[in-house]
């Protein structure tokens, strides 16, 4: 996670506005966390020069729902008993009025925007009486655009049955302006130029979400030119690295749309995810810096608080 604040925010001089930024799937393969020694991401890295870069910060959960119900209520999974992609935390009794991070801002004068995948999926769009955010923006589903036909190779026809829409890869499409995640950066931007010269003395409070690098990884060409093939670093893994854990503890992942790492070596497409996953690391960090350019060319860096996290790697 990174974070940062201007000396007049920190101060309180006037109430700053607050950005944040959520990137799906994320994990130390970024150039400032030498997670990956190839990693390309000049604009997560110049934010994290700028400001206060947190190297020992845990996930609460390494599935999308349950951690970011956490972050956005401040309670843990084990106090939720939110575990997997259901159910949506409104829907249990006891937190149907829970106050969460938007609704507190809300609440203390700030207005509230949102675009992209801040809560898990659709969830939080359907609150009418007591809505999540002020305002909420466009939020193309993560999976898409799709190719017509799968990109990935399967290894046997077995795997057919098994196949998920979502367990995908490539190059694919041809432009950036295709990408979901390049239109909500696009939304973003604009949104933050109409704010800095709206009449609403109100800060500002805006969530950013962005799906890259989750599956399918997807990216145009030009990013998987930054990683040539025949030069790409494997990392290195522990084939044995689940051997200490409880088998119960894999129950979280039987059905989700992951591939495993064993069919990845038995098929020949550990090499490819690899390599397209640096490659959407690299594209959604080119949309961190078209919003992050937003707050600077409209004069607001001196007073926004930025935050970028990832839900787990």
């Amino acid at each position: 996670m990174i974070s940062i604040a201007s000396p007049a925010a920190v101060l309180g001089q006037q109430r700053p506005n607050v950005l944040v930024i959520a990137i799906d799937d994320l994990n130390d393969w970024v150039g400032c966390l030498d997670g990956h020694p190839q990693a390309q991401t000049p604009h997560i890295d110049r934010l994290a020069a700028s400001g206060v870069l947190f190297t020992n910060a845990h996930c609460q959960s390494p599935l999308c729902n349950p951690s970011r119900t956490s972050l956005m209520t401040g309670l843990r999974p084990t106090t939720t008993g939110v575990y997997g992609l259901a159910p949506w935390f409104r829907a249990l009794p006891e937190y149907k009025d829970w106050v969460t991070l938007p609704q507190y801002f809300m609440q203390h004068g700030y207005y509230t925007v949102t675009t992209g995948k801040v809560y898990h999926g659709g969830y939080g769009r359907q609150e009418r009486e007591r809505p999540e955010f002020d305002e909420w923006g466009i939020m193309p589903g993560g999976g898409k655009p799709r190719p017509e036909h799968r990109l990935i190779r399967l290894a046997d026809p077995e795997d057919e049955k098994h196949w998920h829409p979502l367990m995908d890869w490539g190059v694919f499409p041809d432009r950036d302006e295709q990408m979901g995640d390049y239109q909500v950066a696009t939304w973003a931007a604009d949104r933050i130029t109409q704010l800095a010269h709206d009449e609403d003395e109100r800060p500002f409070m805006m969530f950013c979400g962005f799906s890259r690098p989750h599956v399918p990884c997807f990216a145009p060409q030009k990013w998987f030119d930054l990683y040539p093939d025949n030069a790409l670093m494997m990392p290195p893994v522990l084939s044995n690295d689940r051997d200490d854990t409880p088998l119960f503890s894999w129950y979280l992942h039987w059905k989700l749309p992951e591939p495993r790492l064993s069919w990845l070596v038995r098929a020949g497409e550990w090499r490819s995810l690899v390599r397209s996953y640096l490659a959407c690391v690299s594209f959604v960090d080119a949309q961190v810096g078209r919003v992050l350019d937003a707050v600077e060319k409209n004069g607001l860096s001196d007073n926004t608080i930025i935050v970028l996290w990832s839900d787990h790697g």
